[in-house]
């Protein structure tokens, strides 16, 4: 369907600044990128806007790249870019380098931003919303996938698994431990803090397992909770930390929940707790969490997300027996990120095409922009 979509030129003049091998005009937009698809989803873009790369441009991984790295390449600066930055008319944010107003506000003629993901505070939307500039996202698309990895760390963390593989398969092992007990999650207490999609996939996930369900949110939702079996609490935060056996951070990052997670929350969780964290890094205090496990706070934390990714080798979390950590593959799966590219390309082209984005924080129209979402739970 997505290639029957045609995009206008965005001017005149373009079409007669690239041409093919067959000497036709390449008349497909410019689109600023800051990392490439995965080869299979990058064909869907190309076959409609031209792409430029600034983490090809600036020779860094996205993880390394900064906002000056954004700048460089919109101003001419690196070597290599092929266009000014008057031609280039969208922004897609793949891999989350910052586009901060700075850098967006060089780009003239910018149409649409489109960021693949539901999070996007790497994105100044403020900035944008204010310029008339629509901003599309992928909502829903992670939800699924990163709760079941959430059910997955779940019960790696609960039976020692990942510990236990290391310990079976090492050339020292001579013995295995009969006293190396994990934890039961069958009837133990489940506390999501945040409840949107992903915190509600889980709960129908982990519903097998005959647990008892804890919630707590900005907002109650008391429709959800007869149909999900999840119990409210309305004694806050502080209550769904005293009474769970695990508790799963659902929220996403904002100016409230960033650094939620810190000592006294620690401390006001069970000794025999875990923390999974399936949401967003920022979220939890590391240094104090490390602590929390070192003096028994809390009993062990299973982490998709940590501050910066990758850890530092030698940070402690990586070491601690006690602790799982994995490479952020909430949604990596390849049918849900080829969903994803497929939205954000969708947002794409609506943008360039003065349509109506299909997926949007805030649409366009003729009085700035209405906005629509928000990337919070």
């Amino acid at each position: 369907q997505q290639d029957n979509l045609a995009v206008d030129p965005v001017q005149p003049s373009m079409a007669e600044e690239m041409l093919g091998d067959a000497g036709v005009a390449d008349s497909r937009p410019y689109v600023l990128l800051d990392s490439p698809f995965f080869p299979e989803f990058q064909e869907l873009f190309d076959k409609h806007v031209r792409c430029i790369f600034v983490s090809e441009l600036v020779r860094k991984g996205v993880d390394e790249a900064i906002s000056n790295d954004v700048a460089a390449v919109i101003s001419g600066a690196c070597e290599g870019c092929p266009v000014v930055a008057d031609n280039i008319v969208a922004v897609v944010s793949h891999l989350h380098l910052p586009f901060k107003a700075a850098e967006l506000a060089q780009l003239r003629n910018l149409r649409v931003v489109s960021n693949h993901g539901v999070g996007y505070g790497h994105i100044d939307a403020a900035y944008l919303c204010e310029r008339g500039v629509p901003l599309g996202f992928t909502p829903g698309a992670a939800s699924a996938p990163t709760a079941e990895l959430g059910a997955a760390l779940i019960l790696a963390s609960a039976r020692n698994l990942v510990p236990s593989v290391r310990h079976a398969g090492a050339p020292t092992t001579t013995s295995f431990n009969p006293y190396w007990y994990g934890t039961r999650v069958t009837g133990a207490t489940l506390g999501l803090v945040g409840f949107g999609a992903m915190a509600q996939e889980l709960v129908v996930y982990m519903r097998g397992f005959n647990m008892e369900v804890l919630y707590w949110n900005r907002t109650r939702r008391e429709a959800l909770e007869t149909e999900l079996g999840v119990t409210w609490c309305a004694g806050g935060l502080s209550e769904l930390l005293n009474r769970s056996d695990f508790v799963v951070l659902c929220v996403a990052s904002s100016p409230e929940t960033r650094n939620m997670m810190g000592a006294d929350q620690f401390r006001m969780m069970k000794s025999s707790a875990t923390l999974v964290n399936i949401a967003r890094g920022d979220i939890v205090v590391q240094q104090d969490l490390v602590e929390a496990l070192k003096s028994g706070s809390i009993a062990a934390a299973a982490l998709d997300v940590t501050i910066p990714e990758p850890l530092p080798r030698d940070h402690p979390l990586l070491s601690m027996e006690n602790v799982i950590v994995t490479s952020h593959i909430g949604s990596q799966t390849k049918a849900d990120r080829r969903r994803m590219a497929e939205m954000c390309l969708e947002n794409l082209l609506a943008g360039l095409q003065n349509r109506a984005l299909p997926y949007a924080v805030h649409q366009a129209h003729a009085h700035g922009v209405k906005r629509i979402a928000s990337d919070r739970e």
